[in-house]
């Protein structure tokens, strides 16, 4: 019987500052490990990142559902490279309300694994609510940010 890998979810913000750091770190993690690799985001960015990957990456891509025009976004825009910058802070308030479905995702995960949950999810900064969901479902999480340190001495 095969041994199953452990999973490391990654759930960058939706920008594309956030998502290139984010897909550089599950790179380096496919290539010096033999963990799953779950990446974490909204359908266009999916489909974005889709194109990014190396034919040969067995990084899973997963989408999580978003709605910018329940939030008081354009519709389609789930990228802060698609938003006039006044309706960034939005975006970034809206992103709450991943929170249920992130949760769900996990949940799902833990289900497909016989009840292993994943080894941890790395999210970012951003997402603060996600330690409610690791903690929940007694995963554990880090944060990560492709800041620099002035960046984040700032934030």
């Amino acid at each position: 019987m095969a041994q199953r890998k452990d999973n490391i979810v990654l759930f960058p913000f939706m920008m594309q500052g956030h998502i290139i750091p984010f897909l550089a770190l599950a790179l380096h993690i496919e290539q010096r490990t033999n963990h799953s690799i779950t990446f974490v985001n909204t359908p266009l960015n999916i489909k974005k990142l889709r194109y990014s990957l190396p034919p040969e990456s067995s990084i899973n891509l997963v989408e999580i559902h978003f709605s910018s025009s329940d939030h008081g976004l354009p519709p389609k825009t789930e990228n802060t490279d698609a938003l006039p910058y006044h309706l960034v802070i939005r975006l970034l308030e809206a992103s709450v309300s991943l929170e249920l479905a992130f949760k769900k995702l996990i949940q799902n995960l833990i289900e497909e694994q016989q009840g292993r949950p994943p080894l941890c999810i790395i999210v970012d900064i951003f997402f603060g609510w996600a330690a409610n969901v690791a903690r929940e479902l007694n995963v554990f999480q880090a944060i990560f940010s492709g800041a620099s340190g002035c960046g984040l001495a700032f934030i």
